[in-house]
C-alpha cells in the first residue's frame, strides 16, 4: 500500500523560526503526534547559519553578516556553514527511521532523498545527480546540499536548493578563504556551485518549484503526498522553543576552541601555479574541505570539483589524503590537464604539514604566515640574518631606501631590530627585489646556514621560485597592513619606489626566534 506524506510550506521565516520548528517537528515525530512529513522553508530575512558542531567565529564573518541584515543562526543539523537568500527553497523530510525509508546506513539517506529531489530538478530541464557525500550537482556544480539527525525512531533529512542565489553575499557572509584570492580564483570558487535560475534560463515561481520537487519525491520514493498546514502542537513546540534558539546560548554554545583554520599552500611547476586552501580540524585530524585554484586547465571542469568533493572528511593522517588523490586518478587519468597528481599531493600536503607548527606553541592564526625555504618547521634551524623590508618604514623616513634606523617608534622596523639584538641576529633592509637576489647570494657565499626574512604573502607567492633558486635555507614571516600587491603597485615595489607602509608581526617574530636562535 502506498504511503502517504504530509506536505507544508512554511513559507518565509527567521532563522530563528526556522531553527525553533525544525526541533519541534522532529520532536513531535518522535512522540507520534504527527504524520510523515515533507517540509518547504525560506528565510527572510537572509541568513548565515552553521552546523550544529562548528564555531560561528571560524565559519561566519559576523561583522559583514550584521552590517548586510543577514541572520546568524545554528541548525540542529551538522554539516558546513551555508548562506541562505529568501529566494532559496528548502526541503525536509520527517520519518521514522524504522519506517518507509529504513536503511542499514546513514549514508544511503543522501543517495535516496538527494536523489529525488534531482529528478524533480528534471522538471525545470535541469539534468541533476546525486554526488557523494551529501550534495546535488549539476555538471560537476554544486546546487544543493543536505545533512540530518534523529531524535528517538525519528529523523529529520534537509537540503537547500540555491535558487536565485547572491553570490558575492554568499562569498563574503561565510568565510569562504577569498579575502586575497585574485579575480581569476574568485571566478573559480565561483564555478563550483549553480543555482537554479542560472540552469533553467528562467526563475519559476516558488508554488512551480515546490510542485517540481513534489514530483521528484513522489515518482522517486513511490509516495502519494497531499497538502496540509502545522497542527497546533508543532505551532505550540516551536513558540516554546524560538526564544532560546534565537539566544546567544544556542547561536554561540559550540566555543572557537581554534581547532579548525583555512591553511593555504602554493607550489609553481613547470607548466602551472597550484594553490591549495583546506579548511582542517587540527584536534581531530580531519580534513574538512578544500579548493584547488592556479592556473591549470581541467577536462571535463567538473574534474577539480569531483576530487575535492572526494577529499572532504577524510583523515590527514597516515597518508589517507594523498592515496585519495592517486585512487582520484586512477578513475579520470587525463582529468586535468598540466598537473600531476603529484603535484596536487605536495600542495595538498603542504597544507597539511602546517599543522605541525602546533607542537611548537605557534599561535593557529600564525599558520599561514609562515613560508619555509628548502626546509621544514624544526626548532634546529638557527636563525643567522634577519631581512627587514623598506616599506616597513615610514614613507617620510630618511633612512626608507637606506641602512639605518632613528628609532622614532613610528614604525615596526625599530623594535624588529632591537628583537635582532636581543637574539644575536644580524639584520639588513631590502630596498629593491634586485637587492634581496644579491643579498641572498652574498649571504649564501659568507656560509651563512640559515635566514629569516619578512614579506607579504603576494610577493612569496610571486616570487617562492625565486627565493627557492638561490638554494639558501629560510624562514619568510607575513607582514601587516595593506601591501604593494594589494594595492596594484607591484612595480614600484621591484624598483624600491613603493610609497605604502607595512607592519612587522613582531609577536610572531619574536616566537620563532625564540624557538630558532
Amino acid at each position: 500500500m502506498k504511503k502517504f506524506f504530509r506536505v507544508i510550506d512554511t513559507g518565509c521565516l527567521s532563522a530563528a523560526e526556522n531553527m525553533a520548528l525544525d526541533e519541534a517537528m522532529l520532536e513531535a515525530k518522535a512522540e507520534g503526534l504527527i504524520p510523515d512529513t515533507i517540509r518547504f522553508l525560506s528565510f527572510k530575512p537572509h541568513a548565515a547559519l552553521v552546523g550544529q558542531f562548528q564555531t560561528v567565529e571560524k565559519e561566519i564573518r559576523k561583522d559583514y553578516c550584521r552590517e548586510n541584515g543577514i541572520d546568524i543562526n545554528r541548525r540542529i543539523t551538522g554539516g558546513g556553514a551555508l548562506y541562505w537568500g529568501t529566494s532559496d527553497i528548502g526541503w525536509e523530510i520527517f520519518s521514522a527511521r524504522e519506517g518507509r525509508f529504513g536503511v542499514s546506513k546513514v549514508e544511503e539517506y543522501y543517495r535516496i532523498f538527494c536523489g529525488a529531489v534531482a529528478s524533480g530538478l528534471g522538471n525545470f530541464g535541469v539534468n541533476a545527480s546525486f554526488r557523494p557525500r551529501n550534495d546535488i550537482e549539476v555538471g560537476g556544480r554544486k546546487i544543493s546540499g543536505s545533512g540530518g539527525t534523529s531524535s528517538g525512531d525519528a529523523f529529520l533529512f534537509q537540503g537547500t536548493l540555491l535558487v536565485d542565489l547572491n553570490i558575492e553575499f554568499m562569498l563574503r557572509s561565510l568565510r569562504v578563504p577569498v579575502e586575497k584570492l585574485n579575480y581569476s580564483e574568485v571566478n573559480s570558487l565561483k564555478d563550483r556551485i549553480t543555482w537554479l535560475s542560472r540552469e533553467a534560463g528562467y526563475l519559476p515561481s516558488r508554488d512551480e518549484i515546490i510542485d517540481g520537487l513534489l514530483k521528484g519525491f513522489t515518482g522517486s520514493l513511490d509516495i502519494g503526498v497531499y497538502r496540509s498546514e502545522l497542527t497546533e502542537k508543532e505551532k505550540s513546540l516551536a513558540s516554546s522553543k524560538l526564544k532560546y534558539f534565537g539566544s546567544r546560548k544556542h547561536v554561540h554554545k559550540i566555543k572557537d576552541k581554534k581547532s579548525q583554520y583555512y591553511l593555504k599552500s602554493i607550489i609553481k611547476s613547470h607548466k602551472s601555479v597550484i594553490k591549495c586552501s583546506a579548511n582542517i580540524d587540527i584536534k581531530r585530524g580531519m580534513l574538512k574541505n578544500l579548493y584547488f585554484t592556479g592556473d591549470f586547465f581541467v577536462y571535463p571542469k567538473r574534474a577539480i570539483f569531483d576530487l575535492e568533493a572526494r577529499l572532504k572528511n577524510i583523515s590527514i593522517k597516515d597518508g589517507c589524503a594523498a592515496g585519495a588523490v592517486m585512487d582520484f586518478f586512477k578513475r579520470y587519468p587525463r582529468s586535468i590537464s598540466g598537473v600531476t597528481p603529484e603535484e596536487l599531493i605536495e600542495v595538498l600536503e603542504s597544507c597539511i604539514a602546517k599543522t605541525g607548527l602546533k607542537k611548537y606553541g605557534i599561535p593557529l592564526k600564525y599558520f599561514n604566515d609562515i613560508y619555509l625555504i628548502h626546509s621544514g618547521f624544526s626548532d634546529k634551524n638557527r636563525i643567522d640574518f634577519l631581512l627587514l623590508p623598506y616599506c616597513a618604514k615610514l614613507p617620510e623616513c630618511e633612512f626608507r631606501h637606506s641602512q639605518g634606523c632613528s628609532f622614532c617608534g613610528k614604525c615596526s622596523i625599530g623594535d624588529a631590530i632591537k628583537l635582532s639584538k636581543k637574539y644575536g641576529i644580524e639584520y639588513m633592509t631590502i630596498v629593491s627585489y634586485e637587492h634581496l637576489y644579491e643579498t641572498l647570494l652574498d649571504l649564501k657565499k659568507k656560509g651563512i646556514k640559515y635566514y629569516a626574512g619578512c614579506c607579504c604573502e603576494a610577493f612569496y607567492n610571486k616570487h617562492k621560485q625565486d627565493f627557492e633558486k638561490v638554494d639558501l635555507p629560510g624562514i619568510l614571516l607575513n607582514i601587516d597592513s595593506t601591501t604593494c600587491y594589494d594595492l596594484g603597485k607591484e612595480e614600484d615595489a621591484y624598483r624600491g619606489k613603493f610609497e605604502g607602509f607595512t607592519n612587522i608581526k613582531l609577536d610572531l617574530a619574536e616566537k620563532i626566534f625564540k624557538l630558532m636562535t
